[in-house]
């Protein structure tokens, strides 16, 4: 018995003592991980209360801190440009080992979140697969310098210290089980930049909004339900508000970040109203907890799919994505009514996310790393419409100057008269302006209102000169 209890000794001391030294670091600062370059970065963790902490990065100077009253500590060190250098950082407070960090890169962090289509690995999920998965898997080895974390799911009552994760390099086997659209971004920016990338994914499928951030920034929506609060620890947080923020969200805010990235929505169907506003409070908070910067937040609009319901809910949800892009500065939107295949129109979790993460990596390179207009961020929008002889809608759009990328009948058209019945319409380009289009049905003489993909299934077929979708839209305001 009493060498039972030694070697138990032994074994808790280590799991909370690394390499005998008294400072603990929280998960997300470890071997392996990638640090935002040419900025100011925060490292932090416990020690004993009062002790001088000492953080020595292998690219500076060491810097000194002191721990307070309960242990808690924190310092800032100035990153160097992006390498591919393997950098350490020695941490200790005189007393025992230092903890030695290792293999560490500096280069470009982005924080991935939202609901199961962000969650989602590359292994893809029961009956959801995901497209050129074994690909992606085999090809992941190229690329050790992108560095990944997955948040484990979790949720708190009140905001926590710490998560459960650890940074691995992409690898085959680390790959096949990461966040498949977080992933692919990495990649992407790290073919493009040629510089080393972190993600960072923090997502949990089935899951509200509102979950997602405090109930304090929630509670003057209209929709606001007091029973939808956390009252427990171990609560479910897939529909309790701001469960998962305590738990998921709040204890990486000193990790310095690029920017977001976030997949959520379809949980939102059918209680939509308020969707854009919640958003942009969410992102606004997020913003402020990461130290005040307009950080850039790139968002995907949920793809079409087929419910069961005769309404068009899953639409309503696309039109409030939309339209954060007017309500606050520095957000882009992913539209998505193209990537469906006609045999998994049932499928919320759609199989290619690779175009996905594309074109979320085209915001990010457009916006933040120097690439400006010569990348073209999303498809052509909706701006005008003018009814002509003859019933004919002639339809203008922004961001459709070098026209219409169109394979066969231009489908997902409906027009409607003054009472709002709704017919499908015939769409097309007309010569010498190929900029804009032409809609008609017989069914409406008197058109009065347009509706493009304004369904909860409707796949668009309908693209700019660059292969960006047109973004769907309704030029009416009926509630159904």
């Amino acid at each position: 018995m009493r060498r039972f209890w030694l070697l138990f000794s032994v074994l808790l001391a280590a799991a909370w003592t690394p390499a005998g030294a008294k400072v603990r670091l929280p998960a997300v600062v470890g071997d392996n991980m990638v640090l935002q370059q040419a900025t100011d970065v925060k490292v932090w963790g416990w020690a004993a209360p009062g002790s001088e902490v000492r953080v020595a990065p292998s690219w500076g100077a060491a810097v000194r801190t002191e721990a307070d009253a309960e242990g808690r500590w924190c310092t800032t060190l100035r990153t160097p440009a992006a390498s591919f250098e393997k950098r350490t950082i020695r941490i200790g407070d005189g007393d025992g080992e230092p903890v030695v960090l290792r293999n560490v890169l500096i280069g470009e962090v982005w924080l991935c979140s939202g609901q199961s289509n962000m969650e989602i690995p590359v292994q893809g999920g029961r009956d959801c697969p995901i497209e050129h998965s074994l690909e992606i898997i085999a090809e992941s080895a190229q690329y050790p310098d992108v560095r990944l974390f997955s948040v484990k799911i979790d949720g708190g009552l009140t905001p926590r210290e710490d998560v459960t994760g650890a940074w691995c390099e992409a690898s085959p086997a680390t790959v096949k089980t990461f966040s498949a659209v977080g992933y692919l971004f990495g990649r992407n920016l790290r073919r493009a930049l040629g510089v080393p990338v972190g993600i960072i994914n923090s997502s949990c499928g089935g899951t509200w909004i509102e979950a997602w951030f405090p109930a304090e920034l929630q509670k003057h929506f209209g929709d606001f339900d007091p029973a939808s609060l956390p009252t427990r620890e171990g609560q479910s947080g897939m529909t309790t508000v701001e469960i998962l923020y305590n738990g998921m969200i709040y204890p990486l805010h000193n990790f310095a970040i690029k920017g977001f990235c976030w997949y959520q929505g379809c949980t939102n169907v059918g209680r939509s109203t308020y969707y854009a506003e919640k958003m942009v409070a969410m992102i606004d908070h997020w913003r402020d907890l990461w130290g005040g910067d307009r950080k850039p937040f790139y968002y995907v609009e949920i793809a079409p799919v087929e419910n069961g319901e005769q309404n068009v809910d899953c639409a309503l949800v696309r039109e409030q994505q939309a339209r954060v892009m007017e309500m606050t500065d520095n957000v882009g939107m992913v539209s998505t009514n193209d990537l469906v295949y006609d045999y998994e129109r049932w499928n919320v979790h759609p199989s290619q996310k690779e175009p996905i993460a594309q074109r979320l990596a085209y915001w990010a390179l457009s916006r933040d790393y120097g690439y400006g207009d010569a990348i073209k961020t999303i498809g052509p929008r909706y701006k005008s419409m003018e009814v002509l002889e003859g019933g004919v809608v002639r339809l203008s759009f922004d961001g459709s100057d070098c026209g219409f990328l169109v394979k066969g009948e231009i489908e997902g058209f409906e027009l409607a008269g003054a009472d709002g019945k709704f017919h499908p319409a015939r769409a097309e380009r007309r010569r010498p302006d190929p900029t804009v289009l032409y809609v008609s049905t017989y069914a409406v003489g008197e058109p009065k209102y347009v509706r493009y993909n304004f369904k909860n299934c409707s796949i668009g077929h309908l693209w700019d000169a660059f292969g960006q979708p047109v973004i769907p839209f309704r030029t009416d305001d009926f509630d159904e």
